[in-house]
């Protein structure tokens, strides 16, 4: 058999696969597109064409042939591959493309397998204290929205209070994975100024096992069922104490109440048909501490009594070329502080409802609508001293009582366009009205993605954001009822270079920020603040197979003001860590042993000095004079952590894991503030609640 094969344009097509279905007789073609090869079959036959890029040809023959036969052939439609990366965007877990492993965030050293910890590795993120909260590109913790499969969740840390260290609500293995955003995020996403935080719960488990874990800092029990193909779910249950891990650092005596919580979570997945699945997930969480406190005014001791819970449903499924999301929630959180004449009663609830539907046009065209439902109630009682510097029990206070309720409804539209393999083009629409504020905002939001290369990727967001002030800012004791949403602009501009075993992202942004309101020191809100926040990130990611290392580094380098609320004057961030820096190393030795080491070093972010006293008799104490707003800061701060782990399998699918890590393995006294002496003639600094401190425990699973 003979013949040619030849393109649309009659070019001769070279190495194309030519042969017999029947018989798998064959050869491939020349730089002259010929083919030839010898059969021995005869009558009718399939003679099948195929070259790598082009659509397969079959084309019916009765052998012998009378000639030489000629092919064309059609080159195959490219398959859009789909652009992951986004501008300020990263992903945790087992999500596509994702930037760190599930494991990788569990064994960041110093992370204490929390998730928030292992994302503040992260660039874009400014060290602000030792606690969980996320700070991004200049924004309070406020300003960045956390969600569980699309649920808000209004109380995401735990110990989350001005006096002790907060830690993440969250099992990192309850999680399939994070989707964060840094800044640009698309219009599917309102009420946040700054970030997102996206967790995915996990997906129904494939085998049924039971998990213990025991630490120095308490007992954590989990339990995995796999009921069938279909239908699964996980609990999990921890206790933690910490009095062992304080004794055992030294620490307990800066404690009338060590920090205790009670955590219960779960959750379940029903995969109903292909395409279909019903999720829900729950969690209720309790915790206590009481802090020594020493303040010029009144020495006592602080407490906290807190409580949070969250229930969501969600579901997905498909109807012809599109996919439905949705999913209904409530979350709530419950606090109650008290220190001398300050006593806060806080109770919060959020219910909310959500769907989203994805439509695929065309090839290269797809769009995307939602709407979400809020609604809020927050209660706060308590009462605050008249005056900030005075603390004690008989201090003058303002008393108040109030309850705040209202609604939020949000909706988005969105266009996807990806005209070829290499460009990404998101444009997208978003309008919310709040009852808080009887306003509706409107926000744009456009971000592009092309990609010249393989390994070269740039970006480009820019957008208007807004979100809603604390609801009880608005009360009318403390607040204003008048205030109107906050609102912020981006600006963001990146490269990212990823070749399989190296990753770099570089990105500069630009955000400005109006109509911002906060509290004052006596506790009253001002609204009508400004602000700006200038900045650099670099992210390296790379496996160093030389030295069998994995290595990542991030940078960020930022320039941020804001109304400052005590003077109305324009004046540093104080979140502006100018420098932060995170170096994280682990290596793995004979796939049992594996080790790390992180180093964090950071400028210490801005405060406002006390420059002078004056007696106040009547009160029969000082009363501080402050200096210029933010114009001090603390001193550097720098941190090592080491972490080592064992792996071990005592019989058939067990998996056992030691593990032990030291903070602050250098012992660095960093500085968390200053407090004064009792005529604020001496400032004296507060050091890190995280002096070197060891962590250990074991952790195995036992499959039934």
């Amino acid at each position: 058999m003979t013949g040619r094969v030849l393109d649309f344009a009659g070019r001769p097509l070279a190495s194309a696969d030519a042969f017999l279905l029947e018989t798998l007789e064959g050869g491939l073609t020349d730089l002259a597109g010929a083919f030839t090869f010898t059969t021995g079959s005869t009558g009718p036959a399939t003679l099948v064409v195929q070259l790598a890029g082009h659509l397969e040809v079959r084309r019916a023959v009765d052998l012998p042939l009378d000639g030489p036969v000629t092919i064309v052939m059609q080159l195959a439609p490219v398959s859009l591959e789909p652009i992951t990366v986004e501008a300020g965007a990263f992903r945790l877990g087992n999500l596509p493309d994702v930037t760190l492993s599930n494991l990788e965030v569990v064994s960041t050293p110093g992370a204490a397998a929390d998730l928030f910890r292992a994302i503040q590795t992260f660039p874009g993120l400014q060290n602000v204290g030792e606690g969980a909260g996320l700070f991004v590109r200049g924004g309070d913790i406020s300003e960045t929205r956390v969600l569980l499969d699309g649920a808000t969740v209004i109380s995401p840390f735990r110990l989350d209070t001005d006096r002790t260290i907060s830690f993440g609500r969250f099992d990192p293995f309850q999680l399939r994975g994070i989707h964060f955003s840094a800044g640009g995020f698309g219009a599917e996403y309102g009420d946040a100024l700054s970030a997102i935080a996206d967790l995915q719960s996990v997906d129904k488990p494939s085998a049924s096992q039971l998990g213990i874990t025991a630490a120095i800092g308490g007992v954590s029990g989990g339990l995995d069922v796999d009921v069938s193909e279909s239908v699964g779910f996980r609990v999990t249950a921890t206790r933690t104490d910490t009095d062992l891990l304080m004794r055992l650092n030294g620490r307990r005596d800066e404690f009338d109440e060590v920090p205790k919580s009670n955590d219960l979570s779960g959750g379940g997945e029903w995969v109903y048909r292909a395409g279909g699945s019903l999720k829900a997930f729950a969690l209720v969480q309790t915790d206590r501490v009481g802090v020594r406190i020493q303040d010029p005014s009144y020495s006592g001791i602080y407490r906290s009594d807190a409580r949070a819970d969250l229930f969501a449903v969600s579901g997905l499924d498909g109807f012809g070329a599109g996919d439905l999301t949705w999913g209904v929630a409530t979350s709530g959180s419950r606090k109650d502080e008290d220190f001398g004449a300050f006593r806060i009663e806080r109770d919060d609830r959020l219910t909310q409802a959500r769907a989203k539907i994805e439509v695929p046009v065309r090839r290269g065209l797809s769009l995307a609508a939602g709407a979400e439902l809020e609604h809020r109630d927050a209660d706060l009682a308590g009462s605050v001293p008249v005056a900030s510097h005075d603390n004690a029990p008989d201090a003058a206070t303002t008393v108040f009582s109030s309850r705040e309720s209202g609604a939020r409804l949000g909706g988005f539209g969105q266009i996807e366009l990806q005209p070829s393999n290499v460009l990404r083009l998101l444009l997208g629409m978003r309008a919310d009205r709040s009852t808080f504020t009887g306003r509706t905002t409107l926000d744009p939001r456009l971000s592009a993605t092309w990609r010249p290369t393989d390994q070269l990727t740039l970006t480009a967001a820019w957008g208007v954001f807004h979100q809603i002030p604390d609801p009880l800012l608005f009360e009318p004791t403390l607040g204003d009822p008048s205030l109107p949403a906050m609102s912020a602009r981006h600006w963001i501009g990146g490269v990212t270079w990823d070749d399989g075993t190296r990753l770099v992202r570089v990105e500069a942004y630009r955000k400005r920020y109006n109509s911002l309101a906060a509290r004052t020191r006596d506790g009253f809100t001002r609204g009508a603040g400004t602000g700006n926040a200038t900045g650099l990130d670099v992210f390296v990611k790379e496996d160093l197979a030389f030295l069998d290392l994995d290595g990542r580094i991030a940078y960020s380098f930022i320039r941020s003001e804001r109304t400052d609320p005590d003077s109305g004057r324009l004046a540093p961030s104080p979140f502006d860590a100018t420098h932060t820096l995170n170096l994280v190393l682990n290596r793995g030795f004979g796939g049992w042993l594996d080790v790390g080491v992180a180093y964090r070093v950071a400028t210490g972010v801005p405060f406002t000095p006390v420059a002078g006293a004056a007696f106040d008799r009547d009160r029969g104490l000082w009363q501080p004079v402050y200096g210029a707003p933010m114009s001090e800061r603390l001193p550097s701060y720098a941190r090592v952590d080491l972490s080592a782990s064992v792996l071990r399998s005592f019989w058939r699918d067990n998996i056992t894991v030691f593990f032990v890590s030291m903070m602050n393995s250098l012992d660095r006294s960093n500085v968390r503030e200053y407090r004064y002496s009792r005529d604020y003639s001496e400032r004296i600094p507060l050091k890190t609640p995280f002096p070197r401190s060891i962590y250990f425990g074991v952790t195995t699973t036992l499959p039934f």
